[in-house]
Order: structure tokens, then sequence, then C-alpha cells
């Protein structure tokens, strides 16, 4: 007599701890892109996805409140909660934002910022309640070390992980500018690059634009530009990419996706840019092997810091003159799909698709960004101009939502413009502990062992 055992145990965990998360009613904060400058930017209170009981009321607190009996600054009671899914947009301002434990741009490395593998609260807290039983706490938090907080992740191939990214990283507004057209329909985050990759973000997207500025540094030439205009010189976002993953350890993908003014049929232009990214970048870009044509995203974050890299580059190598064509420091880029002229029908059946990892799927075992965006032509199609925070306050809830049922696990970069009206840095830390414990067990599911009588 046979007697068959499957041994699910750490499947069965998982199906548990997701089941669990799916029955319960999640709140958290996130930022609204409605203010006139960061600090005027309101906070919103979420909750969902498929909340069938919601709490009675919902608190916002200045301060932890589970170490005091803190009153709450704004009460949401339950008749408020109306969906399984949704948001509140409350009048609490985000205020000067501080980061601690030395994560300032301008704070020294002398004492070494504090490790946050786990994150660390913003005096931003937000708690759901039974009464006055505490349900749920969550707060808006940096994630400066997060990639350190599961060694299997960094067992993962670039491919398989989920890189929370931003669309048109660099487009953010200078204080001292006073152009509508720039603040409504070209700037695309609300927090600079430092500050995107403090909170959390890993993939950073720039369009590069090239503009002689008659300076004996030809690096002053190349900014940052989204609709074809110039916002902000390159060079220093380079060194605060530098400065980060110095402070960090983390890994970044820097993408440099476009590149819509002064590069046409001029490949001595590409070279001088390569030659900036080389000076400033080269020594912390990982060094692919140029001789197989390696895949870059088969790479783990081991294997960058093995070689105590913790940058890598995508660029068009195509574009490049030889020798630089085949420098080791580049990679070439990965596979792109956007949502920019798409409505949202259209967009929740194009990532039905590419997340399906089907058959007809264009997605490929390969690194992949999906850009989850609305361009200012998509809107004029349906006969009204929205502002850049207009599309991505309707469009960034949606596809933050769906990410959270099971396509999230097939997601590889996801760069979004506002991210921070999302929690997509906390949801792609879940998904990524979620694929690690699958990757490390996956030779305890299904193995049979035979009982022979």
């Amino acid at each position: 007599m046979k007697t068959k055992i499957l041994i699910l145990l750490p499947l069965v965990q998982s199906i548990l701890l997701f089941g669990f998360l799916k029955a319960s009613c999640p709140v958290y904060l996130t930022i609204s892109p409605n203010g006139k400058a960061l600090y005027d930017s309101s906070l919103e209170v979420n909750w969902g996805p498929d909340c069938y009981g919601p709490p009675q009321w919902i608190g916002i607190y200045a301060q932890d409140p589970t170490i005091s009996n803190f009153q709450p600054e704004l009460l949401i009671p339950r008749v408020a909660i109306v969906n399984k899914t949704g948001k509140i947009i409350t009048q609490i301002k985000l205020g000067k934002l501080h980061f601690p434990g030395g994560w300032n741009r301008q704070d020294t490395s002398d004492p070494p910022a504090t490790r946050y593998p786990t994150g660390k609260c913003l005096p931003h807290y937000v708690a759901s309640y039974n009464g006055t039983e505490l349900l749920t706490v969550d707060c808006l938090k940096i994630q400066p070390n997060w990639m350190a907080q599961n060694k299997d992740v960094s067992r993962m191939p670039l491919k398989n992980m989920f890189l929370p990214g931003t669309h048109a990283s660099g487009a953010v507004v200078n204080r001292t500018s006073k152009s509508v057209l720039i603040k409504d329909y070209l700037q695309a985050q609300l927090f600079d690059v430092w500050s995107q990759l403090v909170f959390g973000i890993r993939y950073l997207d720039f369009s590069v634009g090239y503009k002689n500025m008659a300076t004996n540094d030809d690096s002053d030439n190349f900014w940052l530009v989204n609709e074809n205009m110039f916002l902000q010189p390159l060079v220093g976002v380079l060194r605060d990419v530098l400065r980060f993953v110095k402070r960090s350890g983390e890994m970044v993908v820097l993408d440099f996706s476009s590149f819509p003014i002064g590069f046409y049929k001029h490949p001595e232009i590409y070279r001088s840019l390569f030659y900036l990214i080389r000076r400033e970048l080269g020594d912390e870009a990982y060094q692919r092997n140029v001789t197989t044509n390696e895949l870059c995203a088969n790479r783990n974050l081991q294997d960058l810091l093995r070689q105590n890299r913790h940058v890598m580059i995508l660029f068009p190598t195509q574009e490049l003159p030889h020798p630089e064509n085949e420098s080791n420091l580049i990679c070439p880029p990965w596979l792109r799909f956007s949502t920019s002229f798409m409505n949202m029908s259209q967009t929740l059946d194009y990532m039905r698709l590419l997340f399906s990892r089907k058959p007809e799927s264009p997605v490929k075992d390969d690194g992949w960004i999906f850009t989850a965006v609305r361009s200012m032509e998509q809107t004029l199609n349906s006969h009204k101009l929205q502002t850049a925070k207009e599309r991505a306050a309707v469009l960034n809830p949606k596809v933050n939502q769906w990410l959270k049922g099971p396509w999230g696990n097939n997601a590889n970069v996801v760069a979004m413009d506002y991210f921070s009206n999302t929690n997509l840095v906390d949801l792609a830390i879940q998904l990524n502990a979620h694929k690690a414990f699958l990757m490390a067990n996956e030779d305890y599911v299904n193995l049979e062992i035979l009982n022979l009588c």
C-alpha cells in the first residue's frame, strides 16, 4: 500500500498570510498632489482593497497612537467609509519635511546615517478602531534600506523583483518657478530625486536634453526634460544618486530612456553624455560581461554588491559610437510598456495582457518596465485638458489597486507620475517578500514521500 503525503507547509503559510491581509481592512496614508507646494499638500486616508468589514472609525495622529492615548487630529466615522476601496483627502497638510537619522541631503556621513531596514515613521500616523479596540496602525514612512530587509530578496534576479519607480523622475519644479505651464503640465513628481530614493524608489527614469550653455564644462549642457522642456541640470541629480547609494548601500536602476532635444544625428553628444555618466557614476556602475552579451536583468542584488557596485545604468548602446557602445558600464534598455494614450478601460485591458504573462503577452523573460501615465495628448483627445496632477490622481489609485491582486506577483518595474499618492513602495516590499519566500521554499512544495507497507 502506498500513501502519498504532500508537504505544503510554506505554501499554506503564504496562503494564510495573504488570506488574512485580504480579509482585513488595511488603512494607510498617502500624499495628495493637490498643494501648490510640497508642504501644502494634503494627507490622504486610504482603505482597501476589498474592505468588507470597515472599522467604526479612523484617526490621524501626529504621534504614534500605540504608545499613549493621544487624541486624533482628525476622526473619520464609519459612515464616511462607503466603498470596499477608497480614499479621503483630508485638510491636514504634510508641512515641512524633515528626514530623521541623517537622511536629509545636506546631512553629513559622520556619524553614518541610521539604517532603517523596516522603515522609519514620519510624524503622520493613521489608525483604525472598533470602539476603543485598535485594529490597524500605519504611518507615512521613509524606506531608505528596504532591500536589506529580506536576505532572500537579494538572491532574486532583478527581472523577478518588483522595483518601485518614477516616470520623469527629474520633473520636479524649482521653488522659484512661477510658470503655470511647468507647475501644472510638466511637473511629474512632488519629491526631488533624493527624496524619492529615501522614500524607497529604486528605478529612475531620465529624459535628457542638450542645450549649449556656452561654458567650459560640457556637463553643463545636459538637462533633464519633460514634454520637450528643460527643467533642471542633470549633473546635480547624478550626484544625488551617487550620494544616496554610498550612504544607503542600496541598489538603483537608472534608465536613460529618451533624448528628445539636441541628440538627433549627433553621436558625439551621446558620447559626451556617456563620459559625464562615467565620470559621475563609473565607480558605482555595475560592470556587465560584454563578451557574452550578458542580460543585466538576470543578475541579482548580491551580484552587484559582490562587485561593490550599486547602480545599474540602462542606456541605448546603439546610439553610441565605437568603442563607447561596447562599454561594460552600461546595459541595453529593458522592454518598455506605457499607458500614455489609453483611457481607464484600455489601461485595465493592457495590464491584463502584460501582467498575465501568458504566451500572447509581449512580456518576455527579461527586465521590463510598466509606465502607468497619461499624456497631455490623451486628455486632449477626450476633450478635456487635465493637469499632470489630475491625471495621476485618477490613474494611480486604480493601478495601485489592480497591482494588489495576483498581477503584482508578475510585476518587474512599475513607474508612475506622482508616486506619492500611492503606497507603491510598501506594496513592492510586501510582494518581493512573498516572491522571495516562494523562491526560497520552492523545493518543499509538492514533495512526495512514499510509505511502503
